[in-house]
C-alpha cells in the first residue's frame, strides 16, 4: 500500500523544512570576558572596533553613563559604558 499526504499539508512540511535551515544560521555570540582587557582605556572609534573583534560582537552600543538601555536580551549585541571623561568604564554582551 502506497501511502502518500494530503496536499494541504505540503506547505507545512516546506515551511518546517525552511524554518530548520534558518535555525542553523544563528546569530554571533559575544564574549564578554576579552572586552575586559578596554575597560579604562578610551572610548575611541578605534577602541570600538577592537571590542567588536574581540568580543565577536555583530551588533555595538556606545552607552553613555547614566543613560538608559533597554533590557532587552542580544546575545551578539556588546554594550560599552564610556563615562564623560571618554574612558571605558564597562563593557557587557547581551
Amino acid at each position: 500500500m502506497k501511502l502518500s499526504l494530503p496536499l494541504f499539508l505540503a506547505p507545512s512540511i516546506i515551511a518546517l523544512s525552511a524554518s530548520a535551515a534558518i535555525a542553523q544560521d544563528t546569530p554571533a555570540v559575544c564574549r564578554t570576558e576579552p572586552g575586559q582587557s578596554f575597560v579604562g582605556g578610551p572610548a575611541t572609534q578605534e577602541t570600538g572596533a577592537a571590542i567588536i573583534a574581540a568580543t565577536g560582537a555583530t551588533i555595538f552600543q556606545w552607552v553613555l553613563e547614566g543613560s538608559p538601555v533597554t533590557r532587552d536580551y542580544r546575545r551578539e549585541r556588546v554594550r560599552v559604558f564610556y563615562d564623560r571623561e571618554m574612558k571605558v568604564i564597562a563593557v557587557s554582551c547581551g
